[in-house]
């Protein structure tokens, strides 16, 4: 099994440790700012969840920008299938926490209002009382997502959506196919 495990040799030249952690910052904090702006330009339509439409092109923008500069940064712009894959899921671990983070803070502290809205909206999607559930019931389950509870699935759906822009970057970036071990 080891042999078929360890077939393909790969070297990764760039730092691709510093520049995860870089683009990840990045990322969350550009997708922070996007939800308040949609807050803030639009207030008669708030965001109805802390993941939109909008959020998913920012995240694979700066997936697919990422992956550009640190294969521009390389030697020879040669850059292998894994190392665009490490710096991908890499980057898409930080911006899932900074996001979440920013997320947290801006549902606690700036708009404890946002908390509700998505409640609502959580609410409007569940079957209602003549489909056989019970509407108090539906209401006091959603009732206790919190703040942090909406931060973890903000940052939590920008984790696994990140992961499908990751695969897709990997596959146009690539430069260089791993030289198979004799």
């Amino acid at each position: 099994m080891a042999k078929i495990i360890r077939r393909y040799q790969s070297e990764i030249y760039g730092n691709y440790r510093l520049a995860y952690a870089t683009y990840g910052v990045l990322t969350g904090i550009v997708l922070a700012i996007v939800m308040l702006l949609h807050r803030a330009l639009l207030p008669s339509n708030p965001p109805t969840s802390p993941e939109s439409f909008e959020s998913d092109v920012v995240l694979a923008v700066a997936i697919f920008v990422s992956a550009y500069r640190y294969r521009s940064t390389l030697p020879d712009k040669q850059i292998m299938l894994k190392e665009l894959l490490l710096l991908g899921m890499g980057t898409a671990i930080v911006a899932a926490i900074v996001y979440g983070l920013l997320l947290w803070l801006v549902l606690g502290a700036v708009y404890p209002d946002l908390v509700d809205t998505f409640i609502q909206q959580r609410i409007s999607l569940m079957p209602t009382a003549d489909q056989g559930v019970d509407e108090a019931l539906a209401i006091g389950k959603t009732k206790a997502y919190t703040a942090g509870d909406w931060a973890f699935i903000g940052g939590f759906r920008i984790f696994v959506i990140s992961i499908i822009f990751t695969f897709f970057s990997a596959i146009i970036f690539r430069t260089q196919k791993s030289p198979i071990k004799q």
